[in-house]
């Protein structure tokens, strides 16, 4: 893990950037940035292509502000947008969504993680959701070791359709291997 996030839960672009580096030069294969930010920035555009041409995986939170709106680092090409579902497969009323920018989404309502004071919490966020196909993505890693972004993308929008503006639908982890193994 790279930490690029204070325990306040701030950081600034140069940091983020600064992590960004570091972990595709150390190695990453598979990146989560649950968080983001309004503005375009073309450092952190030009960072992402550097982690695409590395073949490094990276995914995104959309966010949650429940409109149809592009934040970054979701907005950026080569990032999968990563949306919230609820225990119904419908958008989490929270979601951000919109074809544009949404790859696929994932459950995001009531997931339960590691809190600060040493102990689990349920949190709510398409923060909570993006993990879900960042897991899904190293798993893509491990079927067939060489793969890019675009062929992960691919094997996660082999997703159970359900509309809402949520791209190609919920994750299906059992459909996307089973695509990325038959390639």
């Amino acid at each position: 893990p790279v930490k690029v996030f204070g325990n306040d839960g701030t950081s600034s672009l140069s940091l983020i950037l600064s992590g960004l580096y570091w972990a595709v030069d150390h190695g990453a294969k598979v990146i989560n940035m649950s968080f983001s930010m309004t503005d375009y920035s073309q450092e952190f555009a030009n960072a992402l292509n550097y982690a695409n041409s590395k073949r490094v995986i990276c995914v995104a939170s959309v966010g949650n502000d429940g409109k149809q709106v592009t934040l970054f680092p979701a907005g950026y090409s080569h990032t999968m947008g990563i949306a919230s579902t609820n225990n119904n497969d419908k958008r989490s009323a929270f979601s951000n969504y919109g074809d544009s920018v949404v790859t696929v989404a994932a459950p995001g309502e009531g997931i339960i993680s590691a809190y600060p004071g040493n102990h689990y919490a349920a949190g709510w966020g398409t923060s909570f959701s993006a993990p879900f196909v960042s897991g899904a993505a190293a798993l893509f890693v491990q079927l067939t070791g060489n793969i890019d972004e675009s062929h992960a993308e691919k094997a996660a929008q082999q997703a159970d359709d359900v509309g809402q503006g949520l791209g190609a639908g919920r994750l299906d982890l059992s459909q996307a291997c089973s695509y990325q193994a038959s390639r």
